[in-house]
């Protein structure tokens, strides 16, 4: 519950928590590209779907890396809903 409330007071202040090595996620309840790199000028290489965790390794500014079924790649933090 604290790191709940750590997460959307960091949030709402406009940062994103860093993630912990081998979080547990899932999208926000929508489909999320996963791209080649850390923002939006980076292709994408798979199309995320709600409710299928996927695990995030490391977040850097505003982007998380993350492991999605086979697929390793970036996704925007605003849309990740971390589950530990």
């Amino acid at each position: 519950m604290i790191r709940f409330a750590m997460l959307a007071a960091l949030t709402i202040a406009g940062f994103t928590a860093p993630a912990l090595a081998n979080d547990t996620a899932t999208t926000d309840g929508l489909f999320v590209n996963i791209r080649s790199g850390p923002g939006v000028n980076h292709p994408p290489i798979c199309l995320a779907w709600p409710n299928v965790p996927f695990t995030v390794t490391r977040c850097e500014g505003n982007w998380c890396h993350v492991n999605y079924l086979r697929s390793t790649g970036w996704m925007s933090a605003k849309h990740i809903d971390f589950k530990n």
